[in-house]
């Protein structure tokens, strides 16, 4: 909270100014930050929700501003999420056909020839608006060629082809979230970064940890 949160080169915050002067939900970091060391620092049996509850504070707002802003997309945007999603269920050879059903999506969604808005017609005729300047928005063309190679995988049925489907799955999803990290990195200084790396992962441990079992006490 003591260091930068936010530096665009002109201008920067502290995480403490941000909440004092703006967002004051984020004084909830350091007040969940604490819970989780006393906690676990006195083996509570709560340690576990204090863990869920920093993780829920900036690695489940980032989420929700996320899935907020996906709802609020086009017609393109749900037809490469759900293709991609759709790829990675049919990485069993029983379900062949969703492979080839998720490529065509997703390649539907990359075109969408009834919009101006296609990632098609950004990446080609605006071409010459897009500079990277830290943000690599070509890899983005990585998208149609998983997607043909998710169809293609669609007539295999060996293990090869299951993993072509699953690559060409994560190629899609880590595509948008490479140019959403570069993106965002431009902006977000190390103080941010280090709260949200350090939420997400209580975020895991809270969930997926198993919750301990008093020892049955000895005869």
């Amino acid at each position: 909270m003591f260091v930068n949160w936010y530096d665009t080169g002109w201008s920067s915050s502290w995480g403490i100014t941000l909440a004092w002067e703006n967002k004051h939900w984020l004084f909830l970091v350091p007040i969940c930050g604490a819970l989780l060391v006393a906690t676990s620092a006195s083996r509570s049996e709560y340690t576990r929700l204090a863990a869920i509850a920093a993780g829920i504070v900036i690695a489940g707002d980032v989420m929700f501003q996320f899935a907020k802003g996906f709802i609020g997309s086009g017609l393109e945007s749900w037809l490469i999420f759900g293709g991609a999603g759709v790829i990675l269920g049919g990485i069993s050879s029983a379900r062949r056909s969703w492979r080839v059903a998720g490529g065509l999506a997703v390649l539907a969604g990359f075109f969408a020839p009834w919009t101006n808005d296609s990632m098609w017609y950004a990446l080609t005729r605006h071409a010459d608006m897009i500079v990277d300047a830290g943000v690599t928005f070509r890899i983005l063309w990585l998208i149609p060629i998983a997607a043909l190679a998710a169809i293609g995988s669609g007539s295999s049925t060996s293990v090869k082809g299951g993993r072509t489907a699953l690559f060409a799955g994560i190629a899609i999803y880590g595509s948008f979230l490479w140019v959403i990290g570069s993106a965002a990195n431009l902006v977000l200084a190390w103080g941010a970064w280090s709260a949200l790396g350090a939420s997400t992962v209580a975020l895991v441990i809270g969930v997926f940890a198993g919750v301990s079992r008093p020892l049955p006490a000895k005869a």
